[in-house]
């Protein structure tokens, strides 16, 4: 039986479901904001209220803070916002390696156009100042040519909305996330000119945060005779994220044992086919209902709704940093812990100027009489001549008077409420450009540096992991944006460029069916970001920490040449680089070639030597062979003749014995 199509319907959305998240999520934020907005003006320097600019200049001083915190901010965001990152691309399945390393271009691509290293820094200063940053992950089919591309924007953080519920540090918990800011009516005209008459009949909205000073207020809304009748029109956009359960269709070939998932109009347009209906009828292909969890964005403008879409992404594409998370939606930054030391520094230094301005303008005390009041005022001239009464120097009616010197108590704790914002940061004043504050050593100041370094790569992990999930939404948008083909300039390891065709389309020798070269459809990676990518580096400790790796046989020259920083044209120096190791080859060849001539030389020369000495020590024999051979030869004929003298001996003894047995044995017989 054929599944019912209405079931693979999702609940319609009511605009007014939209707009009462907005209010609730706004409304359980609202003295985080205000925290948050007053944590932003303490970096940009805003630190003094209205009571105490007004009493700073009723006793003359100037109605301004000795901001600390900002130059703190600066110099951390100088050590961890310095580079892009560096993503980490590898395959899942064994065959898609080629795919790794076009998703790894794919992704420093998409940094470059969005313009990364700029949000990046905005991000940063977001997470150090407000305690929370945001990325957003969106395809843009206005670019390449109206083909789209994925691109990645940083969000401010008081334009995010979440549910106040979530309690993970992704907010991955939360039911649903709201992103909504201000426009004007001609604006939105101009970017979605298909909802023009919907944007006309919006319902108008104005808000202190975005239309007046930039602060933020409890008190929101402002009305129309509020900005006055010549202001322009102006609309609130609420675009809402939320996870849902999107109903598809499973059909199995029973056959082949084939599986397939259909949406709600693939499913529709399947059923169409008279084919397709007797196979189900007769058991043939298998249907069933699942769910797969997606994002589903619904977008209003003022109380219309413009549009409702289940996106092809399983993850919210706004991505939270939270600097100190609270578990909830509400976190707090560097800044905000600053706060205290710095109103302390403040409300010192404001005694120790009023010290010194009492110090340095002049008093005088006299008696009713001792000066006429027209030469008082001759007092504080250079050089001046001063008339008094008669007597009154003589009997010390006038007086200068000195106030007290400052306490040095003032100094220490002025001292200590600087280092106690540095801490907070890790921006001590040398690493801030103060050379009387360095360290007195290398050695010091190498260990200062590994401890600021520790506190800051752990403080900026939550920064990582909102780029590393940024590039997972990126490669779920994929396989929907670059589906068509397009050119990619990738770059080589090796420093050399050249381009891809993605998604072109080649036929198989051996099957003959058409594939797809480069099909990002059918990428499986998984992708992290190196840490510590993104930190400052010291050229010439990276120098020196290649060319150790270099001697210890661990990089070669190339890989060091890539890694060289600078200004520079890496690939000439590549190809240089191969022609001088291509002539050391050909050098070192030839000297192999001439070593082994010298060691055939010196053999021959020691065969020669050997043989000429054979020969002399033959010839200086001589004598001494002749004379061995008389000595053998006369120690024959010696020998011969003693054998026959023993051979006559030994006959003639045989003959005498045979007689004297003959003699001894005639008797017996007889």
């Amino acid at each position: 039986m054929a599944i019912n199509i209405k079931k693979l319907d999702l609940p319609k959305i009511d605009h007014t479901e939209v707009w009462h998240d907005y209010k609730l999520f706004q409304s359980s934020g609202e003295e985080w904001r205000y925290q948050m907005a007053e944590d932003e003006d303490f970096y940009l320097g805003n630190q003094l209220t209205e009571s105490q600019k007004e009493y700073l200049e009723s006793v003359g001083q100037p109605p301004e803070a000795n901001n600390k915190i900002r130059p703190a901010v600066e110099t951390v965001l100088a050590n961890i916002a310095a580079a892009s990152p560096e993503w980490d691309v590898r395959p899942i399945g064994k065959t898609d390696n080629d795919m790794a390393f076009v998703c790894n271009q794919m992704l420093d691509w998409i940094w470059r156009e969005s313009q990364g290293d700029v949000q990046f820094r905005k991000a940063c200063k977001d997470f150090i100042v407000k305690g929370l940053a945001y990325f957003y992950v969106f395809p843009d089919w206005n670019v390449d040519g109206g083909q789209g591309g994925v691109r990645v924007r940083r969000l401010s953080p008081e334009s995010v909305f979440v549910d106040p519920n979530a309690m993970l540090s992704d907010f991955s918990d939360a039911s649903s996330m709201i992103f909504s800011d201000l426009h004007t009516k001609k604006a939105l005209k101009a970017v979605f000119p298909q909802y023009e008459k919907e944007i006309e009949e919006a319902r108008e909205d104005y808000e202190v945060n975005e239309q007046g000073s930039g602060k933020y207020s409890r008190d929101q809304v402002w009305t129309r005779d509020d900005v006055g009748q010549d202001h322009q029109a102006m609309v609130r956009k609420y675009v809402r994220f939320s996870k849902v359960n999107v109903p598809m269709v499973l059909i199995t070939d029973v056959n082949t044992g084939k599986s397939q998932k259909l949406t709600r109009e693939g499913y529709k347009e399947m059923a169409k086919d008279e084919r397709y209906a007797t196979l189900v009828k007769e058991n043939v292909i298998m249907e069933e209902l699942v769910y797969e969890k997606h994002i589903r964005e619904v977008a209003l403008f003022g109380d219309q709704l413009m549009y409702d879409e289940v996106l092809p992404i399983t993850e919210y594409p706004i991505i939270p940093a939270c600097n100190e998370h609270t578990s909830t939606p509400y976190p707090s930054g560097d800044v905000r812990h600053s706060k205290s030391p710095q109103r302390m520094l403040n409300r010192t230094e404001a005694l120790l100027i009023s010290h010194t301005s009492a110090t340095t303008n002049f008093k005088l005390l006299y008696e009713d009489g001792a000066i006429d009041p027209g030469e008082v005022n001759k007092w504080h001239i250079p050089n001046a001549l001063i008339r008094v009464n008669p007597g009154a120097l003589r009997e010390q009616k006038i007086k200068e008077f000195a106030p007290p010197s400052v306490s040095s108590q003032l100094y220490t704790e002025k001292q200590r409420y600087e280092l106690d914002i540095e801490q907070v940061f890790g921006a001590y004043k040398y690493l801030q450009g103060s050379a009387s504050d360095a360290p007195g050593s290398v050695g010091e100041a190498q260990i200062v540096d590994e401890a600021v370094a520790r506190k800051q790569n752990w403080k900026i992990l939550p920064i990582y992991d909102m780029i590393t999930r940024a590039a997972w939404v990126a490669q779920e948008w994929m396989p929907s944006v670059y589906n068509t083909q397009r050119v990619l300039r990738v770059v080589n390891p090796d420093g050399e460029a050249k381009e891809l065709m993605l998604n072109e389309p080649v036929i198989d020798d051996k099957t003959g069916a058409v594939m797809r070269m480069y099909d990002m459809q059918s990428a499986k990676v998984d992708v992290k970001v190196v840490i510590g990518s993104t930190r400052a580096k010291s050229p010439a400790a990276d120098l020196q920490r290649d060319l150790t790796l270099l001697n210890a046989g661990i990089y070669d020259r190339t890989q060091v040449i890539m890694n060289m920083q600078g200004d520079m044209d890496k690939a000439s120096l590549i190809a240089r680089h191969s022609e001088i190791q291509q002539l050391r080859g050909a050098v070192e060849q030839m000297e192999g070639q001439l070593k082994q001539l010298e060691g055939d030389m010196q053999t021959r020369e020691r065969e020669i030597f050997h043989a000429n000495m054979r020969a002399e020590i033959a010839e200086a024999t001589k004598p001494v062979q002749q004379a061995l051979s008389n000595v053998k030869a006369n120690a024959k004929l010696e020998e011969a003749r003693q054998r026959d003298a023993s051979k006559k001996v030994k006959e003639g003894a045989s003959s005498g014995l045979n007689m004297i047995n003959s003699e001894t044995a005639a008797p017996a017989i007889g």
